[in-house]
């Protein structure tokens, strides 16, 4: 017993000691009471909307997301990947990444919220709801509040400061909650999306005074040598957010158009449980992300990096997964009658997890070593992938089931992506193995 006791003691001290488990613990435990808070909120809020006003507002937050995520033009990762790389190697450098991505983020983000609020009214009568034209111009204004917060959040990781994020996701998560119930209550779906944009805008006032913490908010500073740089890296991360997003969208016009409304409103709670599952894995991304490319030159290291994140992904969705998938008949009695299919969408969408928690160490092993083009690649086809086998399995089912059918093909794509990351990663090693021999 003693003898294990020490065991113990040494293991503790180990874990202790180990950064990327103290970067770990930051991001998972303190990141989850945020979280924990936004999915109480959207509960709320669906419980509120019900079944066919919630479909709405997730049309709309499902556009902001997929819209930011390009809008920041890839720097939420390229910015991670710059930072960590140049506060091991140059920290001289890391102002002019930080000055140049705030750039880009800003120009871009500008732009498309430029052209949301323009084509507000195009898209809404598009898509059959021209009642959602005035939420598609707030969306404008969340999309720049958004993209500047993930690219702040890629900074702050790479600096290393997953205790300070924690923090401040903890209190946009509290104040979503709050804000949620009687915004939701006097405004409806335009009230649950001012709830979102006050909370994000809460989140980036807090994450601009750790970047002035830092000193890395200098005004009268701004330096552009990195910027043609962190262009050409960035370009092929931003170009598969733009086929992700255009996929993401697609799949909810095809699943409105060949079915209803509802159907969206059930899959989107499903995609809420999903995110759930993976909520872990998705925080430690940017841990993981921060320490391949702080130790890509260090191979044996390196390996064990990747081997680690691999473990450390499939534990922490294994559990959340398993307790989902028993759970899911409690899980539809939270949102009301309306979602009557949801738990068998649940079920067939949760294995997709699995995949994507896999699949994502892949992709933050490609951009740590620079191979930004095949993370492109990969999950550019799988989004194709993805809406073609949407709309054959709604052709051939008539529209019956739409988010059924929505969670079989997400399936089918997800099985595809890991399959290339896979092949990818053992190509690199032989072709890695194959140089050594010949020097």
């Amino acid at each position: 017993r003693k003898c294990l006791d020490m065991k113990y003691q040494a293991l503790v001290k180990r874990l202790k000691e180990n950064r990327l488990f103290k970067d770990s613990f930051w991001a998972v435990f303190g990141n989850g009471m945020g979280f924990g808070l936004m999915l109480l909120a959207g509960i709320l809020i669906a419980r509120f909307l019900g079944k066919d006003l919630y479909g709405e507002y997730g049309m709309v937050k499902t556009t902001m997301f997929q819209v930011a995520a390009f809008a920041t033009f890839g720097l939420g990762y390229t910015s991670t990947r710059f930072v960590a790389k140049a506060k091991r190697e140059d920290p001289s450098q890391i102002c002019g990444i930080v000055h140049s991505s705030f750039l880009i983020t800003v120009a871009s983000s500008s732009v498309l919220a430029i052209l949301l609020f323009i084509f507000a009214y195009p898209l809404a009568e598009f898509i059959e709801e021209p009642s959602l034209a005035l939420a598609f111009r707030l969306l404008g204004v969340i999309t720049i509040l958004k993209a500047l917060l993930t690219t702040q959040n890629g900074v702050l990781a790479g600096l290393g400061d997953f205790k300070g994020l924690a923090r401040n996701n903890v209190i946009s998560g509290l104040s979503l909650l709050v804000l949620c119930v009687p915004l939701t209550v006097l405004f409806s779906v335009k009230g649950s999306l001012l709830a979102l944009a006050l909370s994000q805008f809460i989140n980036l006032v807090l994450n601009f005074f750790l970047l002035k913490k830092e000193k890395l908010i200098a005004w009268n500073e701004w330096q552009f040598s990195k910027l043609k740089e962190l262009l050409r890296f960035s370009i092929p991360v931003a170009l598969q957010e733009l086929t992700f997003s255009l996929s993401y969208w697609l799949t909810s016009l095809i699943l409105v158009k060949m079915t209803t409304m509802g159907e969206l409103g059930v899959y989107s709670a499903a995609a809420q449980w999903n995110t759930v599952v993976l909520f872990v894995p998705s925080l430690l991304s940017n841990v993981i992300l921060s320490h391949l490319s702080g130790n890509v030159s260090n191979k044996k290291h390196h390996q064990r990096t990747i081997q680690m994140a691999l473990c450390m992904n499939l534990c922490c969705t294994l559990l959340p997964f398993l307790i989902v998938y028993f759970s899911t008949d409690f899980i539809y009695t939270l949102y009301g009658p309306s979602f009557s299919s949801l738990p068998t969408v649940l079920r067939i969408s949760l294995f997709s997890t699995i995949l994507s928690c896999l699949g994502n160490v892949f992709n933050n092993e490609m951009i740590s070593q620079g191979r930004t083009w095949v993370t492109f690649f990969a999950r550019s086809t799988r989004d194709i992938l993805g809406v073609v086998v949407v709309y054959y399995l709604l052709l051939i089912s008539e529209g019956i089931g739409g988010a059924r059918q929505v969670a079989y093909a997400h399936l089918i794509s997800g099985a595809y992506y890991l399959f290339c990351y896979i092949l990818a990663y053992c190509m690199s090693n032989k072709k890695d193995r194959y140089t050594e021999t010949l020097a």
